[in-house]
């Protein structure tokens, strides 16, 4: 459909990385390795989803994404004039527009993956993975499926809504934190002896591809036609960017 015309193309950008990590009370315990899980299919899956999500009777068109066009920014030049001086929105607009070359759609949809703080700690999680939180009295063990949703006007690449993909609609991501939740975005606690002895293994734990798939599908099912069920051209201010 490439320079025809359609109602939403849709860019994944997530879905082929699995972090295993461990936090701990020193920096010395603190570890994190990415994993490729290309067998795992989320792309397939967050695609699928969204295609169930859009409104009947519309078209989607999924766009392949290739992320050696997009260099990561070089952050030691981020400096503070620098960030005075930026406009991320800007910057997004331009990002889609190389991402989505030679289409034509109506609205772009871009899946990708979430941040979380971990509790009240400086670290963070991302995207999909298990974490191996060390406490005084032992061990906890967590596996998150976090992703975030952006939904693009096709004219000028204005950015008409977005959020985090939730299982739990009821609160938002701030007052989920304030009531104990440990992580902004699914999740959910594992036995200790889930946790992976090397981080390659997790490639090939079918448990913990069948549970980040699971959450995965079930915060895109629970959140996406949220986004899609009143037309994108009323734009709506920022749940949780990441």
């Amino acid at each position: 459909m490439a320079g025809g015309s359609c109602d939403f193309g849709v860019v994944v950008t997530t879905g082929d990385e699995f972090t295993v990590q461990t936090t701990g009370l020193t920096i010395f315990q603190n570890k994190k390795t990415v994993v490729p899980i290309p067998g795992w299919g989320l792309s397939d899956l967050i695609f699928a989803r969204t295609r169930a999500a859009i409104p009947a009777g519309a078209s989607a068109l999924r766009i392949p994404y290739n992320p050696a066009k997009f260099p990561p920014r070089d952050e030691s030049k981020d400096t503070l004039k620098d960030r005075l001086v930026r406009d991320p929105n800007a910057e997004l607009a331009g990002y889609m527009r190389e991402a989505v070359k030679g289409t034509n759609c109506r609205h772009y949809i871009q899946i990708l993956n979430s941040i979380s703080p971990i509790g009240s700690s400086s670290y963070t999680v991302r995207g999909f993975g298990i974490l191996n939180q060390d406490v005084v009295l032992g061990r906890r063990i967590f596996l998150h499926a976090l992703a975030f949703i952006r939904i693009f006007d096709g004219r000028d690449f204005a950015i008409v809504r977005r959020s985090s993909a939730l299982i739990n609609l009821d609160h938002s991501l701030a007052v989920q934190r304030f009531l104990g939740k440990l992580v902004g975005g699914p999740y959910r606690e594992l036995p200790a002896e889930s946790f992976p002895t090397r981080p390659e293994d997790a490639a090939d734990n079918s448990a913990m591809r069948d549970g980040v798939r699971a959450m995965l599908a079930e915060s895109l099912d629970k959140t996406l036609p949220l986004l899609l069920g009143r037309r994108p051209a009323a734009r709506q201010r920022d749940t949780e960017q990441r």
